[in-house]
């Protein structure tokens, strides 16, 4: 790898480590919101909830397709190679951006059903990827020939626990929150 990818790709793996970590604590704090107003824990409506609703598509499709130029950049640039459980977080990811891009310019918010199903989905490969890379032994195998890169092993780890499969895993919650807020907030 020459200087410049490798400072890229330091770059990088720091840079979205911190926004994955800073991520992840907002999409703590708006599930427990949620899970809050649905239980009657607390009441009101939330105004910003209407708002994340009314561009819920374009805020859905730009984080899906930055996501997937980003995971194309590790691997086709900076040659990042993906193991097979990767692939599969891949395919989950790679599919919403052209149904919200579609879907975008349809205006259809009927979207969110399909969506929810590829991120829980995604959502549980990560996971098991997730439970994988932290030490865990495997519950089923790795989907990889033998020659090729190991699930367990991570590319990277920041932070103790901030790999590619928990930068998935946060992306999948936020699409899971994303389609429960445009589903209970947006217009009937």
């Amino acid at each position: 790898m020459t200087e410049d990818k490798q400072i890229l790709l330091t770059l990088l793996n720091d840079s979205l480590a911190l926004a994955t970590l800073i991520g992840f604590i907002i999409v703590l704090i708006w599930l427990v919101d949620m899970i809050g107003l649905c239980l009657g824990w607390w009441q009101g409506k939330r105004a910003m909830y209407q708002t994340i609703s009314k561009y819920s598509l374009p805020i859905a499709f730009f984080v899906l397709l930055d996501s997937t130029i980003i995971s194309l950049i590790y691997s086709d640039y900076l040659g990042v190679l993906p193991c097979g459980l990767c692939w599969f977080q891949r395919v989950f990811i790679y599919s919403q951006v052209f149904i919200f891009g579609y879907a975008w310019y349809k205006r259809d918010t009927k979207v969110w059903g399909y969506s929810v199903v590829l991120s829980v989905a995604g959502l549980i490969v990560a996971l098991y990827h997730q439970y994988l890379q932290m030490g865990y032994s495997p519950l089923i195998p790795c989907p990889a020939i033998a020659s090729t890169i190991d699930c367990a092993k991570p590319t990277f780890i920041e932070y103790g626990f901030v790999t590619f499969p928990f930068m998935s895993v946060v992306l999948f919650i936020f699409m899971l929150l994303l389609a429960s807020t445009a589903m209970r907030y947006g217009k009937k």
